[in-house]
């Protein structure tokens, strides 16, 4: 794990060097993944040169999580803005046309997402995004939401390779032990949600983006349900990675060219 964090940061360093960014910015919502996103950023900038978000939904994010992210933002002495998202969803509650949960759920990420970029572009920082390889992989959010960001740091690690990196960094136990969750709806947990472990869906991602055919993995006695379920997120998600489609006209001039001459010979 030592090698894995030291290459972070390594790279981190090197990719801000070569595009001349001098200063990065990140959501940290005292959860495991953006607290080593933190981790590393300060070892590759400079705390002085690090910005830390931090932006609860009063009345649903826990108030550990939000204590556990004003502390370490303090620990490591960055820059620090606290902004309750609320205030930015109440004129979303008058729109004319009918909201589903689920639209709802992802508009508080992207109200998050658009802080975040809004803070990126106006100083000119490197946005990172705290989504792991699982994320990923599984579509856990979207491109305008948990998805987004100039650069994903922790994007070629598996959700539960980072509880091993987070105890080498020497993250507390409070912190690695809480349950993951991404706090959009109450009572919110990933293990519910997904109705496993990360180290179960780990388990079988590393397989199936090794190739490996979900049967083959069933056939070896791995839950059915689970290899099916994580198969069709991945599948799902490998469908929304590809650009917006663009209706074909061709060339625009030949065609009228022939359009023209079609009538004439009329």
């Amino acid at each position: 794990m030592k090698a894995i964090f030291s290459t972070l940061i390594r790279e981190l360093h090197a990719y801000a060097k070569s595009n001349r960014i001098h200063h990065a910015v990140l959501g940290i919502s005292g959860g495991l993944d953006s607290s080593i996103a933190l981790c590393a950023a300060v070892r590759a900038f400079g705390a002085k040169n690090v910005s830390a978000l931090i932006l609860p939904e009063t009345g649903l994010t826990p108030d550990i999580d939000i204590d556990h992210a004003k502390a370490l933002a303090n620990h490591f002495g960055v820059v620090t803005h606290y902004h309750s998202i609320n205030n930015h969803l109440v004129d979303f509650n008058f729109l004319s046309w009918k909201k589903t949960q689920e639209s709802t759920e992802e508009l508080k990420s992207s109200v998050r997402a658009m802080l975040l970029r809004y803070y990126a572009r106006t100083h000119k920082a490197l946005w990172i995004s705290a989504a792991n390889k699982s994320d990923l992989l599984l579509g856990l959010g979207t491109q305008e939401g948990e998805l987004g960001g100039d650069l994903y740091l922790l994007g070629d690690l598996y959700k539960s390779d980072l509880v091993e990196l987070a105890k080498h960094i020497g993250l507390p136990d409070e912190l690695i032990e809480k349950a993951p969750s991404r706090h959009i709806k109450p009572c919110q947990s990933d293990a519910e949600d997904l109705c496993a472990t990360w180290t179960q869906i780990d388990d079988v991602l590393r397989q199936i983006n090794n190739k490996i055919d979900p049967e083959v993995l069933i056939e070896k006695g791995m839950d059915s349900l689970l290899v099916h379920k994580v198969a069709r997120m991945v599948q799902a998600q490998t469908l929304k990675r590809r650009q917006t489609p663009i209706i074909p006209i061709g060339d625009i001039k030949k065609a009228l060219k022939e359009a023209q001459e079609a009538e004439a010979a009329s």
